[in-house]
């Protein structure tokens, strides 16, 4: 069974991974918001209600910590994932601190992705009030 489309947030400011993943994520049905930098990413949050965020840790002025909070300050049940290039097992205790759901370390590859969806739309179904 394929997950139910959801609506995702991509945060990174380089450009082919930027499209790399949103083209995997688009291909399979979601609504992806790009964006490179902080500014944009709050923008899209401020005009978006979103399922799952994707962020690189370092951005240039900002780190990924920083949407990370602002999408948990917009619902904190909103599944979060940071990447980075130079991911490390201390970024498992880092996680934690910045409320993070996961860490992955790149290169992404499209495998990873979906099981990222998955577990993203495995935990708003745990999340979402009982009808």
């Amino acid at each position: 069974m394929e997950p139910t489309p959801l609506t995702i947030l991509v945060v990174d400011d380089d450009p082919s991974v930027m499209l790399f993943i949103t083209k995997v994520l688009t291909s399979a049905g979601h609504r992806v918001f790009p964006a490179a930098t902080l500014e944009k990413a709050r923008e899209i949050l401020a005009a978006e209600r979103i399922d799952l965020g994707i962020c690189d840790l370092i951005l240039p002025g900002a780190d990924g910590s920083d949407i990370i909070k602002d999408v948990k300050a917009a619902d904190a049940s909103i599944y979060c994932v940071l990447i980075s290039g130079y991911y490390n097992t201390s970024f498992e205790n880092y996680k934690v601190l910045v409320g993070a759901n996961e860490v992955v370390g790149k290169p992404v590859t499209q495998e990873m992705l979906h099981a990222i969806v998955r577990r993203g739309a495995e935990h708003r179904r745990n999340t979402e009030p009982a009808p």
